[in-house]
């Protein structure tokens, strides 16, 4: 991958965590970045180590996982403000990565 293409590819992704709760589309990448749909996805892959949406949902959880400690926001709260419509689907994507619901995450950092 070129130099350039890299610096694209890293561009992209300091974007994403900048938007991180704007809607983000392969395509609309694409568009906004002028960068062929294959060139992103491959190049994501080799510079972030995975895909762009598994990034998104990795940075969008581990910051609801830090409100669950700092906040006292209810769970619904955090899991609307992560771009989830139904809490049932933030706690099931929220207990693949952590291996604990949302509840119980907090209980045990706020101990």
């Amino acid at each position: 991958m070129k130099r350039k293409d890299v610096q694209l590819i890293l561009q992209i992704r300091d974007y994403i965590e900048e938007h991180l709760y704007e809607s983000h589309s392969i395509d609309g990448l694409c568009r906004k970045f002028n960068i062929n749909r294959e060139k992103l996805q491959v190049g994501f892959r080799e510079q972030v180590a995975t895909t762009v949406h598994a990034y998104i949902i990795k940075l969008r959880m581990a910051r609801a996982a830090q409100r669950l400690i700092d906040s006292d926001d209810s769970i619904k709260v955090i899991a609307l403000d992560s771009g989830y419509k139904k809490q049932r689907s933030f706690n099931k994507t929220f207990k693949t990565i952590f291996q604990l619901t949302p509840a119980a995450y907090r209980k045990m950092h706020q101990m």
